[in-house]
């Protein structure tokens, strides 16, 4: 887990590990060896984080009925296999074996071939028409800028836009809360470089966008994933508790990020009244919140979500940093995305961003302006799209590939498939580069290299 000293504790394990008995049950493999196999299972699939120090093996017996000697056997196993590391007076810790932290190092892959097939991205095809008449707009009105072309700020027209547009969701926002940047990784990547330290701890959900993954962990700062529950998402389904709320309040970390709106990868969904939890957790540790919600356009199923800080006190707001950008809703080649925040930290960022890329094209912004505010947009276009693209790729999934599984996401524009059993993503990514289809493997997901191997993103 990067640092985290989190334990696990023997109900929230049992829980996790599920009817692992009834395998165990049939003769055919020593209970000790089931409970290896499932708590490796655990590991690979992210819901358990590297790191973590697990339950004592006398309780553990106790709530899974087992003798202590069988927990102590099991454990053992988990050690010689690379899963776990026993350190003496402390417990025995969640690892992985050093043949997956090799493999799944590095980012992702690009190809300039036109015959290659790429889905390593989930964006959206260029918006002939709408980008035509958006650029015409735009070309009419340059001559009009009268400011410098550098505005680190961003173009005054565009900042009212995005204001605007937020305001009409139900969020009075004004320009001076608005920082255009270079898309939303623009916005991600000048908040880890303000706001982040050698060895600051940053909380990250499991598995979430591998970018901001990248981008956060650059200061060489700790990354600590809180895994998503396959099932209900931030909510702990035992418990009702929120992890990513316990995690910020136990921790003390100095940014939270998190992807609330058809969250990238899973598409999961954050109910509102999670919102202010969260928020109250991250400013009464002295952290950061910084909701990603570039893809809360994406509604497939669901209307649109409103926007993460309706849900947050005004008092919480002040340590609440919200990016968005038009990557996904229009079209990710103009670049045109921003933070919304207090006015303070955006003085602070604008002054920041000075030896990052001093400004965002003027003629994108102001095609950014025609998008939000003369009509170009095509939210319900890509709305319609990603429907007939979403029911295309699951149908041809189950009639290919019966054995794999996923929830089919209310939004956004991927699936995040189970895999079948033995199948690592690892290995599939690479034989299918070697057929000219790129694509992503789970391990780039998670912040410990390794996990979600059983997983796959499909754009």
């Amino acid at each position: 887990m990067n640092g985290a000293t989190s334990t696990l504790g023997p109900t929230q394990l049992a829980r996790l590990l599920g009817p692992w008995r009834v395998v165990g049950e049939s003769g055919r493999h020593p209970a000790r060896q089931v409970l290896a196999e499932r708590i490796r299972s655990l590991i690979l699939d992210g819901r358990i984080a590297v790191g973590v120090r697990l339950p004592a093996e006398r309780p553990l017996s106790e709530t899974l009925r087992l003798s202590r000697t069988t927990i102590t056997a099991a454990y053992a196993l988990l050690v010689e296999q690379g899963y776990a590391a026993a350190r003496r007076g402390s417990g025995t810790f969640t690892a992985l074996p050093d043949r997956l932290l090799a493999r799944s190092a590095g980012g992702f892959r690009f190809s300039d071939d036109p015959d290659v097939l790429d889905l390593s991205c989930a964006a959206p095809p260029t918006p002939i028409a709408a980008l035509r008449e958006a650029t015409a707009w735009a070309a009419e009105r340059l001559t009009l800028v009268r400011s410098s072309a550098f505005l680190p700020y961003g173009l005054p027209e565009l900042r009212e836009a995005i204001a605007e547009r937020y305001t009409e969701r139900g969020l009075p926002t004004e320009p001076g809360q608005i920082l255009v940047t270079s898309g939303a990784q623009g916005a991600i990547t000048l908040v880890g470089r303000l706001l982040l330290r050698a060895g600051d701890r940053v909380l990250v959900e499991g598995p979430s966008y591998p970018n901001a993954i990248d981008s956060l962990a650059a200061p060489k700062s700790r990354l600590s994933p809180v895994p998503l529950d396959e099932a209900t998402g931030w909510i702990d389904g035992a418990t009702g508790q929120i992890p990513l709320q316990l995690a910020a309040e136990r921790l003390a970390p100095r940014i939270v990020y998190s992807i609330p709106h058809f969250h990238n990868p899973t598409g999961a969904v954050m109910p509102p009244e999670q919102a202010g939890p969260i928020a109250r957790a991250a400013r009464r540790s002295g952290a950061w919140l910084l909701a990603d919600e570039t893809i809360a356009e994406i509604a497939l199923d669901v209307p649109v979500p409103p926007p993460f800080a309706i849900g947050v006190s005004p008092a919480d707001a002040e340590r609440l940093l919200v990016c968005g950008s038009l990557g996904k809703s229009f079209w990710g080649g103009i670049r045109v995305g921003w933070l919304r925040a207090p006015t303070r930290v955006v003085h602070e960022l604008a002054a920041a961003r000075a030896a990052l890329d001093l400004a965002s094209p003027v003629i994108d912004q102001l095609i950014g302006v025609a998008v939000l505010r003369e009509g170009c947009g095509i939210e319900e276009l890509r709305r319609t799209e990603a429907r007939e693209n979403r029911a295309a790729l699951e149908a041809a999934l189950r009639e290919a590939v019966p054995e794999w599984t996923w929830r089919t996401p209310p939004g956004g524009y991927c699936l995040w498939v189970r895999l079948a059993e033995g199948e690592e993503s690892t290995s599939l990514v690479y034989r299918a580069g070697t057929h000219g289809l790129l694509l992503q493997s789970g391990p780039r997901f998670g912040a410990d290299p390794g996990t979600y191997e059983r997983f796959l993103r499909l754009p």
